[in-house]
């Protein structure tokens, strides 16, 4: 199946990449993408750079990915937003070019939005894994409400694994742009206002964890995070319990995976 055609019954899926400078990784994020094709999946994928100086554009060169120049872009959000009005898909979303799709994923998300045509988004289970490709952990979601989400102060919805409609994504807007890292939480936010996600069990992505990585600025996500929660209620003390709440359920229900930060194995923060 040539990139950006489709037969009948099968399901587009527009992915979007921001890059700059990704040399070390973006060919496994590549590879993930471009595997997902089948008989019913098909994928388009575009690849919004910021100005690369490295081999990042030789090496997407390689793939049918679409790339396109973004050296105008106020960061991150304001490169996905644009690679969204450009990307074609019956379901969209985004993937980082560190970060990589799991094997499959795009069939389960297919087939669960056919099983439940009333879901606007999905998000299921992700693997951290380390610069290598080494797996240090999972973890699956659980069901939230925004209250729990935003009394949490983090994200707890992972990025790699939520995969929208295309209709759900107009419906919730772009990433606000306000902010630089914590976008995501936002969106989240503001998608949980409309309706829950669905949650599969199936692993749909990917977090390599490394060092250099925006997402790694604890004093940045404090700040944004603090954004996020005083648009959505605040910080009131009942918000705080509803949030302690989710936690205890995020690591009853991922043991595993609260041994392995406990253990430093998985670490949001920089050495």
């Amino acid at each position: 199946m040539e990139a950006g055609t489709r037969g009948e019954g099968v399901v587009r899926f527009g992915v979007v990449t921001p890059s700059l400078n990704a040399e070390p990784f973006l060919e496994r994020t590549l590879r993930s993408v471009w595997s997902q094709r089948s008989d019913s999946v098909d994928v388009d994928h575009v690849i919004v750079d910021g100005g690369s100086t490295d081999r990042t554009l030789e090496i997407a060169s390689r793939y049918p990915s679409r790339t396109v120049a973004s050296t105008d872009d106020r960061g991150m959000y304001d490169a996905v937003n644009r690679g969204m009005a450009m990307v074609r898909g019956d379901v969209v979303g985004y993937i980082n070019a560190d970060d990589e799709i799991a094997p499959g994923a795009f069939q389960i998300i297919a087939d669960a939005f056919a099983a439940h045509p009333e879901a606007g988004w999905v998000c299921g289970r992700v693997e951290y894994i380390d610069a290598d490709g080494r797996p240090l952990g999972r973890m699956q979601p659980v069901r939230l409400t925004l209250r729990s989400y935003i009394g949490l102060g983090w994200s707890c919805i992972p990025q790699q694994t939520v995969w929208v409609r295309r209709s759900f994504w107009e419906r919730v807007g772009p990433f606000d742009l306000a902010y630089r890292n914590c976008g995501d939480y936002d969106w989240y936010a503001r998608a949980l206002r409309v309706e829950h996600p669905l949650i599969l069990h199936e692993t749909l992505g990917r977090f390599r964890l490394h060092p250099g990585q925006l997402s790694l600025d604890p004093s940045k996500m404090i700040r944004e995070s603090r954004m996020v929660q005083d648009r959505n209620g605040g910080r009131d003390a009942w918000g705080f319990v509803r949030g302690k709440i989710l936690s205890l359920r995020l690591n009853a229900r991922n043991p595993a995976w609260l041994v392995a930060k406990k253990a430093g194995r998985i670490k949001f923060t920089p050495e």
